[in-house]
């Protein structure tokens, strides 16, 4: 082999070397991204409060039910959430036993110390039978409970407000639903 050949060989071992060197340092500089990485979690939450009122006789009743839940307990490694977000939060009536042509007067149900509804004149029965879902899509409510939930670790939900039922008690149930997506 001459010198020139040789040369050639030994440049085109230096430039294999470079370019393997190249893609390596492009990789590895790919690879080391500046950002954090960010794992996301959705978790769905469905409580529901029990509302028994009496038989009315032509007077309004007041009720006042809560309910609470430790979040804790059903968003796992809680203390490591960065943010919230709900993704959808809304409210039906369920499981009504009783008078079917009671009303709610008025009502206000509330998370977090936050009034999301305000209600008035509602046959319960007549929701409950249509299966009627009421959605919140308020963004100022919604970030108000985002917040919220970051600093607090429990649930608390609140539904209370006056009735009339005056052919017999009332019992329902209020069902509120919130699909949540927590980043760590």
């Amino acid at each position: 082999m001459d010198r020139k050949a040789r040369q050639n060989k030994i440049l085109k071992l230096k430039m294999k070397k470079l370019v393997t060197m190249f893609f390596a340092l492009v990789l590895i500089t790919s690879c080391e991204d500046s950002d954090t990485v960010q794992i996301t979690a959705s978790t769905f939450i469905n409580e529901s409060i029990i509302v028994n009122f009496p038989q009315t006789n032509g007077a309004s009743v007041d009720y006042d039910q809560t309910t609470s839940e430790d979040i804790t307990e059903i968003v796992s490694n809680f203390d490591t959430i960065s943010s919230i977000n709900i993704d959808s939060l809304s409210y039906q009536f369920k499981n009504v036993d009783g008078n079917t042509n009671a009303i709610i007067e008025t009502a206000s149900i509330i998370i977090q110390g936050n009034v999301i509804a305000t209600i008035s004149n509602v046959n319960i029965a007549t929701e409950a039978s249509n299966s009627s879902v009421f959605e919140i899509t308020d963004e100022v409510i919604l970030n108000q409970l985002e917040a919220n939930f970051l600093n607090n670790t429990s649930l608390i939900i609140q539904f209370s407000g006056t009735g009339i039922s005056d052919a017999g008690d009332l019992d329902f149930e209020i069902e509120v639903s919130m699909q949540l997506t927590t980043t760590f």
